[in-house]
Order: structure tokens, then sequence, then C-alpha cells
């Protein structure tokens, strides 16, 4: 009688441990965009669009007021991930690093350097509040 109960317990036992399939749901396709105008001017945008079966592609767009900025345009599928930058910005070249296109339009000259400009104080040092300039105190 023990051999039976023993043998019945392992048949439900066993009987109860299936595999379990997840439940297979068809591909979701999906696309969004934004864009918004910076508190300096420029503009920040993206549009992305996937297919649901891992498949995106996309771009954005990063200018600041004075017009310097980029253009990324994206695509990631069974070939890996792909890329390639447009920008205007000084001290960039067209180049190709690790698949990467980077398409240059800017002068191959390098803005200039502004300096700091000079420390004020007065000329007592009584106080911390004698001086303009926290770095000179």
């Amino acid at each position: 009688m023990k051999c039976f109960i023993i043998f019945s317990v392992m048949i439900v036992a066993i009987g109860a441990h299936r595999l379990v399939q997840p439940e297979q749901y068809a591909p979701i396709p999906y696309s969004f965009s934004y864009a918004s105008d910076l508190v300096d001017g420029g503009i920040n945008a993206l549009q992305e669009e996937g297919d649901g079966k891992g498949r995106v592609s996309g771009s954005y767009t990063c200018q600041g007021e004075d017009g310097l900025g980029r253009v990324g345009d994206y695509i990631a599928d069974e070939n890996g991930f792909r890329a390639t930058i447009r920008t205007n910005e000084p001290g960039t070249a067209n180049q190709n690093p690790a698949d990467l296109v980077i398409e240059s339009t800017a002068a191959n000259t390098l803005p200039a350097v502004r300096t700091a400009p000079a420390c004020q104080t007065s000329s007592t040092r009584s106080s911390l509040q004698a001086s303009r300039c926290p770095i000179c105190s």
C-alpha cells in the first residue's frame, strides 16, 4: 500500500510539472516624436519608429541659437547599430570611427578663446564682501 501511495504521488507530481509556454503576442510597431524650443533660443527634437520586431530607426536634432548643431540619423536592426551625424560645429571633421559616420561642414578653424575677466577687488580687505571675485578673496 505504501508503494502505491508513493507511486501515485510521483505520478501526480510529474503530471503537474509540465512546461508552460509563454503566450505569444503579435509585434507592436510604434512611432513617436517631440520637438522643444530651448530657453537659449535653440531647438531639441527627436523622432523614432520601430516595427515591433527589434528594428528601430530615428533621428535627433540639437541646435543652439547660434545655428551650430547636429542632426543624428540612426538605424538598429539585424545588421547592428548604424548612425550618421551631420554637424556644423567648429572643431569637427569628416570621419568614420567605429562605423559612425560624421559629416562636418564646419570650417577647419577653432573658435577664438575668450579670457576670463580680471578680478576687481576693493582696496580694503576688511571683509569678504569687499571683494567682487570669490577666487581673489
